[in-house]
Formats: structure tokens, sequence, C-alpha cells
């Protein structure tokens, strides 16, 4: 998983399927989601891009992408928002919810 922030988001997320977490380093909820996260980029890897947005510092992004709780798992095909997953779930849910996008966007 990298790292995105104001300056490389947007061009980076422009090409392919991205699954971006919003996380802060004060959300309890978002460390329950970022190990599932990098579970999954690792099982996905190479078809699948996933990032991270750390919400309390990358203010421009966060407030462009209109992102008001904490997590928010963002599913970006070629640059446009197509999923939003608020909150901390188990991790079928993002595994079905990613492969949902993944079956309409190959």
């Amino acid at each position: 998983m990298i790292e995105l922030g104001d300056d490389n988001f947007e061009p980076m997320i422009q090409q392919g399927l991205w699954v971006v977490d919003f996380w802060s380093p004060t959300c309890a909820p978002c460390r329950v989601v970022s190990p599932i996260l990098a579970d999954l980029a690792r099982e996905w890897q190479g078809e699948v891009h996933f990032a991270s947005v750390n919400a309390d510092t990358e203010l421009r992004t966060r407030f462009a992408q209109q992102i008001s709780g904490l997590p928010s798992v963002v599913v970006f095909q070629d640059g446009r928002p197509v999923d939003l997953i608020l909150g901390a779930h188990p991790a079928r849910v993002y595994r079905d919810r990613i492969a949902g996008v993944r079956s309409v966007h190959p």
C-alpha cells in the first residue's frame, strides 16, 4: 500500500482500480481497517492499487473527496469514485465490495 497526499493523489488515481483508505492516527477504527486492506493489497497485487491518505494532514484531498467520517475507504475507477465504505467492517465486507466493483469495472 502506498501513501498518497495532496501533491500526488489526483494524478495517481487516474488509471485503473484504486482502493484508497482515508484514515487518521487518532482514529481507533482506522487501526482495524488498515491491516485488512494490507492483506487485500497482497492478495490482489498487480490487479488493484491500494493506497492510504492521512486525512489529518492531507486536507485538500480530504475535502476535495468530501470525506467527513473516518475510516472511509473509497474505490476509484479511472479517477472516478465508484464505491464508498464508511466505518470499520469485517474483512469479508471489503473483499466482497471490492470484488463487486472489479466485476463491473474489469
